[in-house]
């Protein structure tokens, strides 16, 4: 249902009320009372507005395919946002308060997901999990939520170290495997690093997003950085100072890009590595799209995949993740048949559109070889599953007191950008961060 119709319905209380109560009975049950043979349509509510080489909504493309195997099920795509996910998460929240959420919905991230299963707009579908060996069987990218799973992850990400070969070969340098350390990172940055001025070429970019002025953490220290497991401040581990001193130390070596530089001017990191300004960087997985797309970032190098790299106690395999959710909504008349084409849409179904699949055992292999085509000069898929094939890959996501960490993150953001300016110690950063956050943690 488009927004127009939901503000009209919102216009009025009484029909509101009406609403809410008359989409009330199905709740969090997963089962149906549609015959096998009936015909059902599905509404799925996405933002996501990624298009094939025809201009076709892969969504659609999805649920089109899903129909040839199932004709008597029938999948709306109601894009109410594209491309827009702050946007579509606004305009669910309104659906939500009229009763007419559809049957499936996508949100963006863990954070956006689990808020929103916890004021109930999702159904339970544990026992479907449990129906096929449980949710730990099928996914390694947690859904748990109050000891509860209310969706399947969708669009799967890993971070992993993206290296112009091109320069690799110049340095004389061999590709770094398993294992390799943020400080093997720092040297091989510096032998990637050549000329001077306007013309240098720095051996090592670290975006601007808070996450980099923490990202060694993510390998040595599971899920939330900010807050330990038994709810009490990790804010004064050494281990934040010693990452914001590493960072620093690249820049002052003049292995990596200033930040300074980078906030000043906005930088897009698809820039910076694609036009070579920068050897080596580390990113997410979907990463891969824009490398293969030359007709929007032109270049003739190839790029080469290394792990994420250990940092102090860390474990080799551990890595950032990222995922968005698709979930059953509560209300939805055909909570079996919608669960059924998320389950669908996270395996086969993903592979079927070269979407990564966030099944265990998903066909990887297959997605990226299709993604690169012929165009194995550009990125090599050898080095990438050796690294998303690992035994010991491991997709670290924040899920433990996901809205403290939103809240505390914000507060991580300004202080370690004073102490990336030059305005103020790492230790003083983090003594800020930790005061100002006990508030939060104590909640």
């Amino acid at each position: 249902m488009k927004l127009t119709k939901v503000m009209a319905m919102i216009a009025s209380t009484a029909l509101i009320v009406l609403l809410g109560a008359c989409g009330s009975g199905n709740s969090s049950n997963t089962a149906s009372s549609s015959k096998k043979n009936d015909k059902i349509t599905l509404t799925y509510l996405d933002y996501d507005g990624t298009r094939d080489a025809n201009n076709n909504l892969v969504s659609e493309n999805m649920a089109k395919a899903y129909h040839k195997l199932h004709p008597n099920i029938t999948v709306k795509v109601d894009l109410q946002a594209e491309n827009n996910s702050v946007d579509f998460l606004k305009k669910l929240d309104l659906l939500q308060m009229s009763g007419t959420t559809g049957d499936i919905i996508h949100t963006p991230s863990y954070r956006e997901y689990s808020a929103r299963a916890a004021k109930g707009f999702f159904a339970d579908i544990t026992s479907n999990f449990d129906k096929e060996g449980g949710y730990k069987k099928l996914y390694d990218y947690d859904a748990t939520v109050s000891g509860k799973q209310y969706a399947v992850p969708f669009q799967p990400g890993i971070y992993m170290t993206f290296i112009n070969k091109t320069m690799l070969d110049a340095a004389g340098e061999k590709l770094p495997t398993t294992g390799w350390t943020w400080d093997d990172y720092a040297k091989l940055a510096k032998k990637l690093t050549k000329g001077s001025g306007s013309n240098k070429v720095y051996g090592s970019y670290m975006h601007i997003w808070p996450e980099f002025r923490r990202e060694g953490l993510f390998n040595s220290v599971m899920d939330n950085p900010y807050i330990k497991k038994d709810g009490t401040s990790n804010l004064k581990s050494s281990q934040f100072t010693d990452w914001l001193t590493f960072m620093k130390g690249l820049e002052t070596s003049g292995s990596q890009l200033p930040y300074s530089d980078a906030k000043a001017t906005n930088m897009n990191y698809r820039d910076v590595f694609l036009q070579g300004k920068a050897g080596m960087i580390v990113m997410g997985t979907w990463f891969f799209d824009d490398i293969l797309n030359t007709q929007k970032f032109p270049h003739d190098f190839q790029t080469v995949l290394a792990p994420f790299p250990v940092f102090e106690n860390g474990k080799a395999g551990v890595t950032q993740g990222a995922v968005s959710y698709l979930s059953v909504a509560k209300k939805s008349k055909h909570p079996k048949e919608a669960y059924d084409f998320i389950r669908y849409m996270s395996g086969k179904g993903s592979v079927a559109q070269n979407i990564f699949p966030s099944t265990k055992g998903g066909d990887i292999a297959s997605v990226l070889k299709a993604k690169i085509g012929k165009n194995t000069k550009l990125l090599d898929a050898t080095s990438a599953l050796s690294i998303w094939d690992n035994k010991n890959m491991v997709p670290n996501m924040v899920t433990r007191d996901a809205d403290k960490f939103v809240e505390i993150d914000s507060i991580f953001d300004t202080e370690t950008q004073k102490f990336m300016l030059g305005n103020q110690s790492a230790s003083q950063t983090m003594t800020n961060v930790n005061n100002q956050a006990k508030s939060i943690i104590g909640k």
